[in-house]
């Protein structure tokens, strides 16, 4: 069978593009937009080939909105109200969800994970809970997660992101674990962090033991504290010392040490909207220092200022490091 102009265009899209997009649209649907917001827009769609037909796909969604059949349109989200419709797709993360919708992949896109999961936070937010047993989970930015805890065990179902579980002190017979796409972490009295990564599990023991179990097969794999592993399509990685930097991590602050311009930007970049990039010439110039995770902005400027880099905000969601002085 073969494929339409349309599903060509929208595999092509970077899915960052579509969100730089989305966000966009968003701003100008607002009812305080102003003339210089308009021509920031302009200006971005201007940049290149790839925005203005991000732009202009959803354009086409936005008019596919009065098409909607009639059950939808009573709904809260899709009211028959064209104003009190496009405020309800702000409300529940932008134009992502249509995007979903309409054949982007609705149960995978960030929005609608974090929408809809038991426990979520967004860009750049943290966030405590503490479940019935006393377990204490510290969600890291843009992560989502579930809750199933039952008379014959207990479990959490991380969507993506990251979360630091400290397990409960008063015993429980139920088995605990957290589950991902590629496995499943059972604690053994402890405190680590689990990442689910586009292809991978990253998990990292500070106290206690995990044993890590990927679902392509039932051998387990024990972490002792101290140690890191990943489980992917490959099988578990050998265990290695722990990143202890990654612990600042859940409290706001990266610490780096030695870390190369690359790294730091795509850790900064999970805490923030938009795209941050780099030129080539900068990516393997190493800095140290703590950087702030809740204000990147601040974090970008010390960075900038550590290495005599400068800073270019094309628009407030595209960044480019680059050498001093250059155009």
């Amino acid at each position: 069978m073969s494929r339409t102009s349309d599903d060509s265009a929208r595999e092509s899209l970077d899915s960052v593009v579509l969100e730089q997009a989305s966000l966009w649209m968003a701003r100008l649907w607002s009812d305080d937009v102003s003339e210089e917001q308009r021509q920031a827009c302009l200006r971005w769609r201007r940049e290149s080939p790839e925005h203005e037909r991000a732009w202009q796909q959803l354009q086409a969604i936005d008019g596919r909105l009065a098409l909607l059949p009639s059950h939808a349109a009573r709904s809260e989200l899709f009211s028959s109200s064209r104003e009190v419709s496009r405020r309800g797709l702000l409300q529940w993360g932008g134009l992502a969800m249509l995007l979903g919708g309409l054949g982007f992949g609705l149960s995978r896109t960030p929005q609608w994970q974090r929408q809809f999961a038991e426990h979520a936070t967004g860009i750049g937010e943290s966030r405590e809970v503490t479940l019935s047993d006393g377990t204490r989970l510290r969600l890291d930015t843009d992560t989502a997660l579930d809750v199933s805890f039952d008379a014959d065990r207990r479990r959490i179902h991380l969507l993506r992101g990251e979360v630091l579980v400290t397990t409960g002190k008063v015993a429980d017979g139920r088995p605990f674990s957290v589950v991902t796409r590629q496995g499943a972490s059972f604690p053994i009295g402890t405190r680590f962090s689990v990442h689910q990564r586009a292809d991978s599990t990253q998990v990292a023991v500070y106290d206690g033991r995990v044993a890590l179990e990927r679902r392509a097969d039932a051998e387990r794999v024990t972490l002792d504290a101290g140690q890191q592993a990943a489980m992917n399509a490959d099988g578990v990685t050998p265990p290695e010392p722990l990143d202890t930097a990654r612990l600042a991590r859940f409290e706001g602050r990266l610490v780096a040490e030695s870390l190369r311009v690359a790294e730091m930007v795509e850790i900064l970049a999970r805490y923030r909207h938009g795209v941050v990039r780099y030129a080539p010439e900068v990516a393997d110039l190493r800095v140290s220092g703590v950087f702030s995770l809740r204000d990147t902005d601040r974090a970008l400027a010390s960075l900038a200022d550590a290495l005599s880099l400068q800073v270019v905000y094309r628009t407030p969601l595209w960044v480019t490091i680059q050498p001093r002085g250059q155009g």
